[in-house]
């Protein structure tokens, strides 16, 4: 009895360090996005900052996150997930605000040599044919060059 009473100790513990984990990662990456939001205002300048980067994020969180409107979801989830989509944008508005302190020679990616290949890439390999599974896939290998 002792020996099934501590596995299943185990099972609950491992479930909860799991959401601990996500947690603190949701967390950490909130207060990511923050600072890099109070750095651009203080410095009133984007130097230093790929835009083609934030702009391959919010078509991470946006292509992601659509499935808010297809079921409800926790209020930790749909307060995160919209979190992520207003932040990337009001880093995208920030571009066009300090517009004079973006270095564009340097930001030299071309996002049409990342967007198609990875469109062709969630037609093809995405494991259901619904406009969120697709979506969803897109994200992931969009997510993967934004990194």
């Amino acid at each position: 009895m002792d020996k099934l009473h501590g596995a299943s100790n185990f099972v609950n513990f491992a479930a909860y360090s799991w959401n601990i984990f996500r947690y603190i990662g949701d967390y950490l990456h909130l207060g990511g996005i923050l600072t890099l939001l109070v750095t651009i205002v203080k410095n009133k300048s984007v130097a230093g900052i790929s835009r083609t980067t934030q702009i391959l994020y919010c078509i991470v969180f946006c292509t992601r996150y659509l499935d808010l409107f297809d079921h409800t979801q926790s209020f930790y989830l749909v307060f995160f997930k919209l979190t992520y989509i207003v932040t990337s944008i009001i880093v995208l508005v920030c571009f066009y605000q300090f517009d004079s302190t973006y270095a564009r020679r340097h930001d030299t990616c071309n996002l049409t040599i990342i967007l198609v290949p990875c469109t062709i890439a969630a037609l093809l390999l995405t494991s259901d044919y619904s406009l969120l599974e697709v979506l969803w896939t897109f994200s992931e290998f969009i997510e993967g060059f934004a990194m």
